[in-house]
């Protein structure tokens, strides 16, 4: 079984065991305007790095710079608090670790954030212990870029060659400069929730929602979905997880076979099987399954929140395997 989901594990298991009470004044607490991006380009290329299946991307909060995990399951900034404890606290909650601890979750307001040739100003972010991402990857890791700094754009993911491109739009979402021109086999509609994006996928021909998330490692699918489902889904591996409460969390890892999208059978993504019912309360709506780097593996993937569409451009025009 490969090791490319275990940081992505952790946080899962983490946001898993969340109980009701604390996820509502917790992570979830932010401000519901969006950021405005100060930009005065109309593109905006930022090449990435990668660690492991993470994609990685220089920014810099105030006067700290280094890198960040580009995040679209993370709805907003996120820091890492070894790099930023001095900063006032706004607010602060708790939540359960993997371990039964409590992991502290505090509200604070930074000046600015510059990513590129982009600059946000006096914006809030959440501040939390990244520590087990770095371990598990062994780099440093600032925070998480989430969703809500990149609604104002169209984003362009090309993970073969490590670039992200930021395309400004106008209120109605078309690009103010006309996007690359890719043959894009699949155009799925999207919902944006709480500054997060989901969509409908298929397997087995059952109608499953899934949530698309740029920093997660690998696919996930929740264990308890239908027994037809699971049945389509060639298992690899197992792997279990000491937590908090009843003892070990099971995940299972595997193949989909039967994945479609927009009426396009996607083959060869692997996925974690889990279950995902603590994410879907983090969330505040049933989640069936997460899209993570084997999903972006696939092709130049396009998603633009006004409009509400995900485009896969494939990378292999005869063949996804």
């Amino acid at each position: 079984m490969k090791m490319i989901s275990f940081a992505f594990f952790l946080f899962f298991v983490m946001l898993s065991q969340w109980n009701d009470s604390e996820h509502k004044e917790g992570i979830y607490h932010q401000s519901a305007t969006d950021p405005v991006p100060i930009c005065e380009e109309d593109v905006v290329t930022i090449p990435f790095k990668r660690a492991g299946r993470l994609i990685i991307i220089d920014a810099q909060v105030d006067s700290v710079r280094g890198n960040f995990i580009f995040d679209t399951g993370a709805p907003y900034l996120v820091l890492n608090r070894t790099y930023f404890r001095k900063y006032k606290k706004r607010k602060s909650a708790t939540a359960n670790g993997i371990t039964g601890n409590p992991n502290a979750v505090e509200l604070v307001r930074v000046s600015s954030l510059k990513l590129k040739n982009i600059t946000y100003a006096n914006l809030d972010a959440d501040l939390i212990n990244l520590g087990e991402i770095e371990n598990v990857r062994g780099i440093k890791v600032l925070g998480l870029l989430g969703l809500n700094l990149f609604k104002g754009f169209e984003m362009e993911i090309d993970v073969r060659n490590n670039v992200l491109k930021l395309y400004r739009t106008d209120e109605e979402g078309n690009c103010i400069r006309p996007a690359s021109a890719f043959d894009c086999e699949i155009l799925q509609p999207i919902r944006v929730f709480d500054n997060t994006i989901f969509t409908d996928c298929y397997i087995a021909g059952k109608k499953l929602r899934f949530g698309f998330d740029t920093g997660a490692e690998t696919n996930a699918l929740n264990s308890r979905v239908n027994k037809t489902i699971l049945s389509t889904i060639t298992i690899s591996g197992r792997r279990s997880l000491s937590g908090a409460g009843d003892g070990n969390v099971e995940i299972l890892f595997g193949r989909l076979n039967d994945f479609k999208m927009a009426d396009n059978t996607i083959l060869g993504m692997q996925t974690l099987i889990t279950n995902l019912d603590g994410i879907s309360d983090v969330y505040g709506t049933q989640i069936d399954g997460m899209l993570g780097f084997d999903f972006l593996s696939k092709g130049v993937v396009k998603i633009n929140c006004k409009k509400k569409t995900l485009k896969l451009c494939l990378f292999d025009k005869f063949s996804n395997e």
